[in-house]
């Protein structure tokens, strides 16, 4: 006679409770969590506070600027886990965005011709002149030894000098007070989308983007060879893997990205480029922190980028309509990422004392794809 085998099937109970102890969604519970107290202990209504958040940033005009508003967040995003899943730290996301801004905002406003040609050269001018300032670091840890991330971070305020002057000294527009060049012709603007309430064309390209990074990181000799230099990188030097030239290859990718969303930003969104606008913004180091919730995944990154593009939209709703500051989403935003730090942290502290369990293996690296 069979024996009978008895197949425990998981609850709804376990389920949730497997859900909520995955670190991305503990981290986003809590953050909200005490983001409600937050908001309670200075009198406000938490609940109507999330409301208006929520609305402000899906429904009518709110949904057109939180999907603008990804757009650079995501396609920094792409900067910064293109560099960090080989193990490269590059923080010179602002730089790189910077320099491109304005070498796509001079071509768009000096190059004739009809849009369909300017605007393609203007991204391609950003995308290489982006990826020529990633090269500097990129060539001065490979070749000088120097630490890339200290070179990447101080060359940002670097970018932001010499664009300053350019932009003062040599393509400054006298007919308006700021600090700008001239306005890019309406003909060689990035155009609108029929649908979100037109938003702008470079939201295509940036799930563009997200398509090729998850077909590169998962279905290609070179991203497999990115994924274990970010492992081991000796391991990967006795595999065979030419790292010091990897690292060259990665920083020109993340640079040249970075110098198209610098372009985007100025012939779909600004219109001109001002001096130190793209650094107010602080939109490399949100996509800094959507890279480091995603793990590095282009796919979640994408999910990642829209939730905090609909925090800061929907902040600025919730402090019109509910009298809470917007910075509470930035609060939010901090929370959800240390968080993710402090889980993963105690878990590898639990490792390194307990071993891991029957059957479980390490963790291979963050962002493993």
């Amino acid at each position: 006679m069979a024996e009978q085998v008895t197949v425990h099937r998981p609850t709804l109970a376990s389920k949730v409770g497997a859900a909520l102890s995955h670190p991305v969604v503990f981290s986003l519970v809590f953050a909200f969590a005490l983001g409600w107290l937050i908001v309670y202990l200075t009198g406000r209504d938490p609940g109507f506070a999330y409301s208006e958040m929520l609305n402000g940033a899906v429904t009518g005009s709110g949904l057109r600027n939180t999907l603008g508003r990804a757009v650079p967040i995501i396609g920094m995003a792409l900067a910064v886990s293109v560099a960090f899943r080989s193990g490269v730290i590059n923080l010179g996301g602002e730089g790189q965005m910077v320099v491109g801004g304005l070498a796509g905002a001079l071509v768009a406003i000096y190059t004739p011709g009809p849009g369909e040609l300017v605007i393609p050269l203007a991204m391609v001018a950003g995308g290489v002149a982006g990826a020529a300032w990633a090269m500097l670091p990129a060539f001065g840890q490979t070749r000088l030894r120097l630490p890339i991330l200290i070179t990447s971070l101080l060359l940002n305020y670097v970018a932001r000098a010499i664009t300053g002057y350019l932009v003062r000294f040599h393509f400054l527009d006298d007919s308006v007070t700021l600090t700008s060049t001239r306005q890019v012709p309406e003909i060689a603007r990035m155009p609108r989308m029929p649908i979100f309430g037109g938003v702008s064309l470079s939201l295509a390209l940036v799930i563009v983007l997200v398509a090729v990074a998850w077909v590169v990181y998962g279905r290609t000799v070179s991203g497999y060879e990115t994924q274990m230099a970010g492992l081991n990188g000796r391991f990967a030097r006795y595999g065979g893997i030419q790292v010091e030239r990897q690292t060259v290859g990665v920083m020109v990718v993340a640079g040249t990205i970075g110098g198209i969303i610098g372009t985007h930003m100025i012939i779909g969104d600004a219109y001109r480029f001002i001096d130190g606008e793209l650094v107010v913004s602080g939109l490399a180091w949100t996509g800094l922190l959507v890279a480091l919730l995603a793990a590095n995944h282009p796919v979640m990154i994408l999910v990642a980028g829209l939730l905090f593009s609909g925090l800061q939209i929907g902040g600025l709703a919730m402090q019109r309509n509910a009298d809470v500051s917007w910075r509470l989403s930035q609060v939010l935003q901090a929370l959800v990422i240390v968080a993710v730090a402090s889980r993963l942290t105690f878990g590898w502290f639990k490792r390194r004392r307990t071993g891991p369990s029957e059957g479980e293996l390490e963790p291979a690296a963050v962002g493993e794809v």
